[in-house]
């Protein structure tokens, strides 16, 4: 029977880089995936001969705002990356089209060419707001502290302004800050509804500075999982062992402490200590098992909130290049393409899609995240042709009319492309491939909840001290030697690559028995 010193259960990004900073710290380390490729939703597949798809993730720019590529030094195992710039793009059907530069001054001008008051309101918005993005930021980089202690922690006027943005709705921001729908969209599509949220809701108000941080988008040359083929290079020159094909039966337990792992087949793998990738109810309800368990605990766990699904996605070859209505210049590539692209005409579109897909109905005009990487990176494409993704907001799991995803997502495909196609007028007579994935696709192939990439929602309730559960936010879980890390876990979802990071560090304090 073989023996680690500790086993990563998934071998998703978070897992990698949490295996990653263990093994460099000279544990042996054992990742065990279900699938027969590393990556979970950081991946680039060849989906079509000589076309590079990111399958799932389409954009990096959290991870920068971290320490862990140079940490892990992987830009020695082959991983490198290219500036874009501008960083946002969003067409309007009326021929305008907003875009967000790195440089905050070239953003402002633009915003003057058709709001002098939304140029000016946005000035006094980045002035407001970067200092609520680098306080976020500083604590996503460790176990996440109570509301109590951050409220002690920060000084009088700047902590009311923290709950007040805490607490309001990135809707109501938006509209007590601009006057035009072109700035309202795009920072709402990178707020509140990137992580399925309705801008409307309470308790979103935070996630309205989320836009400032992409400026510091870049992409991987060769395709988002050019991260996860560093990593595992990474990984295996210090000796870590990664097991494909090998999904966990169940994490074993003797006398309230994990012993390792029993794969489906019978294998054991033993260790001293077992960290969980996956999402938290699979954990516990699955892996651990409810008779290992408080049953509070297990109560507790059980009431943990996972949306009804947030996306699906269409993935295209073209022969040739989308010439954007807004943009004059045709068949050449403009910023247009290489920014990460947003669509939706106003706030009131982006709560009606989320008031349909909450009762379980597909949007008629769902907000849709537009990607052309291939116009930056041309070894994602064969010469002059590209790779187009277009990923929704919002698309229920389970549907109120009991259709089946496998009979109906590449109808559903063909409707994001004609709402595409409005922007992009000779898009559809580039296609030569194409493959939609649906969120039941997702949840097969990624055994992601409903679907769900973020493992648990990003609400208020559920983030900071309270991921995934008050009392077990700190990555350990009752269990002594059994920790968990993923995007259910603080900080939450998106390639940061933090949640590894964090747990990592717990795990080693403890096993260093260091305070």
């Amino acid at each position: 029977m073989a023996y680690f010193d500790v086993i990563v259960v998934g071998a998703g990004h978070n897992g990698l880089v949490a295996a990653a900073y263990l093994a460099l710290e000279g544990l042996s380390v054992a990742v065990v995936e279900k699938s027969c490729l590393p990556g979970g939703c950081v991946r680039t597949d060849e989906l079509f001969p000589g076309y590079k798809v990111n399958m799932y993730s389409l954009e990096q720019y959290l991870i920068h705002s971290t320490p862990i590529i140079q940490e892990l030094g992987l830009s020695q195992y082959g991983l490198r990356y290219y500036d874009i710039d501008p960083t946002i793009f969003s067409p309007f059907r009326d021929g305008r089209y907003m875009v967000f530069y790195k440089d905050v001054e070239k953003t402002i001008r633009h915003i003057e060419s058709f709001s002098t008051h939304d140029a000016k309101a946005y000035r006094k918005f980045v002035e407001d707001f970067d200092p609520l993005n680098e306080l976020l930021g500083g604590l996503a980089m460790a176990p996440p502290i109570s509301m109590l202690d951050l409220a002690t922690d920060l000084q009088g006027t700047q902590s009311e302004k923290l709950f007040q943005v805490l607490f309001t709705s990135a809707k109501e921001i938006l509209d007590e800050t601009f006057e035009t729908e072109y700035l309202k969209v795009p920072i709402a599509f990178l707020g509140p509804a990137a992580i399925g949220l309705q801008p409307s809701q309470k308790g979103t108000g935070w996630t309205v500075a989320w836009h400032l941080s992409a400026r510091k988008l870049s992409r991987p040359y060769g395709g988002s999982g050019a991260l996860i083929d560093a990593l595992v290079r990474m990984l295996q020159a210090h000796g870590c062992t990664i097991l494909l094909n090998s999904e966990v039966e169940k994490i074993t337990i003797s006398q309230g402490r994990t012993t390792g792992v029993e794969l489906v087949g019978g294998t054991r793998l033993e260790s001293k200590f077992v960290l969980s990738a996956c999402d938290p109810k699979q954990t516990f309800l699955r892996l651990v098992g409810a008779d290992n368990l408080d049953s509070d605990f297990v109560s507790d766990v059980r009431k943990i909130k996972i949306s009804n699904g947030i996306a699906m996605k269409a993935d295209y070859a073209l022969s040739g290049l989308p010439n954007y209505s807004c943009e004059p210049t045709k068949n050449l590539v403009n910023e247009c393409h290489r920014a990460a692209g947003f669509i939706s005409e106003s706030l009131e579109d982006l709560e009606r899609a989320y008031d349909e897909y909450k009762y379980g109905r597909n949007p008629k005009e769902p907000g849709l995240m537009v990607a052309l990487p291939s116009s930056v990176d041309p070894s994602l494409a064969p010469e002059g042709m590209h790779v187009l993704s277009l990923e929704t907001r919002y698309t229920p799991f389970k549907l109120e009319t009991g259709e089946d995803w496998d009979e109906i997502k590449y109808e559903v495909a063909d409707q994001l492309m004609d709402i595409y196609s409005e922007y992009a007028p000779n898009v559809k007579e580039l296609v030569v491939g194409k493959y939609a994935g649906s969120p039941l696709d997702w949840q097969r192939d990624l055994n992601l909840p409903n679907g769900n990439f973020f493992h648990v929602d990003m609400s208020l309730d559920q983030m900071f001290s309270l991921r995934p559960l008050p009392g077990f936010s700190g990555y350990k879980t009752p269990i002594a030697g059994l920790y968990v890390t993923g995007a259910g876990t603080h900080p939450g979802g998106g390639v940061s690559g933090l949640p590894g990071h964090n747990a990592s560090q717990v795990l080693l304090r403890d096993h260093l028995q260091k305070p």
